[in-house]
């Protein structure tokens, strides 16, 4: 019997997925040095002073393959259709993260791609919501498909957003495995079940490495497909079960999709680009805020996971509401606009209260977003 938490596909996960992490991380170190991407230190969002590879990703999705090949149920299971739907979008990423620039809108065909490949074979998306003027438009197929499919390339874009300090995408995508786990279990979805428990095995096995001292990031490939994955998952339970509300799966990847909506906001009311990265993102402004008040730019190497320590509350709560909440859609349709009110709010008092600690030029960096504030993350 392949369940959840019982079989050792998930020790196998963790022990992988751990296991070439480490390999990555001494040889990237020593012969495989040209994969440590140098010029990712002058990006505008970057958060780190030396080094580091990006290959995260790979360590992940090698990490899953192989757990599912230990216990694979079948070769019509879920299990191989989501991992071979992903692997236009895991293989875009990859090439981005092994330094073949791939352009955003590459990586957005693909993980729009890839979702049309779980809709074509699986025949499964968001169907219902539990409110009935939503519902009565989710009737009409083609409409419910392309929601869907922009729904799990949207997620899968944002968990890219948020890779940005030590710990901060793995531990998020942990926290939306175990929702999603803890849901599946308690409608006795044992295939997502499974999926999930195998993906957060694989996602601790990272973190390992990754936090707190950062010896190597997610990259783009494992952004991505995890959020690709985490994303399916949701649809999935959603669309398989009458009990399970669209709204609470939102609800368990809230932190990402909360920080898309605030950089398309932000990017539009600055009249910039949708792609263009920019250091305001709500992790970024919680590391300037501790260096400016505790640490100093000097002691970034703390600062890093200690904001990913303060935020994992913020994170943690909507995903355990969109559990507790997972049957009853008028709650948590409540509390995914009380937990986006209580997102915004604290980044504009957290924004005044930087802006109200930085002197003259570092305020107006703060403000801009320009390059003239010490790159974060």
């Amino acid at each position: 019997m392949f369940d959840p938490l019982v079989d050792g596909e998930e020790v196998a996960a963790l022990l992988v997925a751990a296991a070439v992490c480490g390999i990555l991380v001494i040889k990237t170190r020593s012969t495989w040095s040209r994969l440590m991407r140098v010029g990712d230190l002058g990006a505008i969002q970057a958060a780190h002073s030396t080094p580091t590879p990006r290959l995260g990703g790979i360590a992940v999705f090698v990490a899953v393959v192989t757990a599912a090949l230990l216990g694979l149920p079948g070769w019509d299971s879920l299990w191989v259709l989501l991992l071979a739907a992903s692997v236009p979008l895991f293989l875009s990423g990859a090439a981005e993260d092994l330094g073949y620039p791939v352009a955003p809108a590459g990586r957005l065909v693909a993980a729009l791609a890839s979702s049309v490949l779980v809709v074509w074979f699986g025949e499964t998306w968001i169907s219902h919501t539990g409110v009935p003027w939503l519902d009565v438009l989710l009737a009409w197929s083609p409409l419910a498909i392309v929601v869907s499919v922009v729904a799990a390339a949207a997620v899968a874009h944002a968990f890219n957003l948020i890779d940005g300090l030590n710990g901060l995408a793995g531990s998020t995508a942990l926290i939306c495995a175990l929702s999603l786990l803890a849901t599946a279990l308690s409608v006795n979805d044992m295939e997502v079940a499974v999926i999930a428990s195998v993906l957060a095995a694989a996602v601790l096995g990272f973190l390992l490495f990754n936090y707190p001292f950062g010896s190597i990031f997610f990259g783009d490939a494992g952004a991505y497909t995890v959020g690709f994955l985490l994303a399916w998952m949701g649809i999935l339970l959603a669309g398989r079960h009458a009990d399970v509300t669209p709204f609470a799966m939102v609800l368990a990847m809230f932190w990402p999709l909360a920080d898309l909506t605030l950089a398309i906001v932000r990017r539009y009311q600055r009249n910039s680009p949708l792609a263009a990265p920019d250091r305001l993102h709500f992790h970024h402004l919680v590391l300037r805020s501790l260096e400016i008040g505790f640490f100093g730019r000097a002691r970034r190497n703390i600062a890093n996971p200690v904001a990913t320590a303060v935020m994992l509350p913020m994170i943690a709560a909507p995903a355990l509401a969109g559990f507790l909440l997972h049957d009853q859609p008028g709650e948590a349709a409540t509390a995914l606009l009380v937990f986006f009110a209580l997102y915004f709010a604290f980044y504009l008092l957290g924004m005044r209260v930087a802006m109200h600690g930085l002197r003259n030029g570092p305020v107006k960096a703060l403000r801009d977003g320009s390059k003239d504030l010490p790159a974060a993350e």
